[in-house]
C-alpha cells in the first residue's frame, strides 16, 4: 500500500500560516510608502486603507467535493512476499485509486500549517486547481483504498475551517494595520509641502 502525495498543511522548513500573515502585516508599511503622492490628495485615509485591505486580502481555500472525480487504474505494485520464498519485495497486480477535488483560492495555502493543528495531517498532491488524493494497493485491497480516500477526503473540511477562521481575522485587521502607516505618510507629505512653501516653491 503506497499513499500518493506529500503531507498537506505542512512545510519542511516549518513556516506556517501565522508566519505568513505576520510577514504580510510587516510589509504593509512599505506598501503604503510606495503609494503615489497624488493618491493622498484624491482620497481619504479610510479610502486608502480600504483599498490596501482589498488588494492584500488572502482568499481561503474552497473545495468542491460534489464535483470531485474518481479514477481507478491497473498498475503493478510492490509487496513483501508473505511466505518468505522471495527476498525483498515482489511485484503484483494492483490498483491506483485517486480522487481529484477542484478548489479555488491560494494554492500555497495547502502547504501552510493552520493554528490550531494536529500531528497527523492528510496527504495529497496539488495539481493546478485540483487536489489529488490517492493510493496504490494490491488488487485484493480495493476496499482499503476506498476507505483511505473516503477518510482522507473527510478530513479536508476540518483543516479548511481552521484556515478560514485565521484568514478572516487577519483580513478584517488589514485596514487598521495599514491606517497607522497611512497617517504617518500623510503627515510626512504635509511636512514636505510646508517646507516647499517656505522655500517659495
Amino acid at each position: 500500500m503506497a499513499v500518493l502525495g506529500e503531507l498537506l498543511f505542512y512545510r519542511r522548513d516549518q513556516v506556517d500560516l501565522d508566519d505568513v500573515l505576520r510577514r504580510q502585516v510587516e510589509l504593509l508599511r512599505s506598501r503604503v510608502d510606495a503609494l503615489p503622492d497624488k493618491l493622498f490628495a484624491d482620497k481619504t485615509d479610510e479610502e486608502i486603507a480600504a483599498q490596501i485591505a482589498a488588494e492584500t486580502t488572502i482568499q481561503s481555500l474552497n473545495v468542491d467535493l460534489a464535483a470531485a472525480k474518481a479514477s481507478v487504474q491497473e498498475v503493478q505494485v510492490e509487496v513483501h512476499d508473505r511466505w518468505g520464498y522471495e527476498r525483498g519485495s515482489v511485484r503484483v497486480p494492483g490498483l491506483k485509486a485517486t480522487k481529484a477535488i477542484p478548489f479555488t483560492g491560494e494554492r500555497d495555502l495547502w502547504h501552510l500549517r493552520t493554528n490550531p493543528y494536529n500531528l497527523n495531517p492528510p496527504r495529497g498532491e496539488v495539481r493546478g486547481d485540483k487536489l489529488i488524493i490517492g493510493i496504490e494497493v494490491a488488487a485484493h485491497q480495493a476496499d482499503e483504498a476506498a476507505k483511505y480516500i473516503e477518510d482522507t477526503t473527510a478530513q479536508i473540511p476540518e483543516y479548511l475551517q481552521r484556515q478560514e477562521a485565521q484568514l478572516a481575522t487577519h483580513n478584517a485587521g488589514l485596514a487598521g494595520h495599514a491606517m497607522q502607516w497611512i497617517m504617518m505618510r500623510r503627515g510626512r507629505l504635509g511636512t514636505a509641502n510646508d517646507l516647499l512653501k517656505k522655500l517659495g516653491g
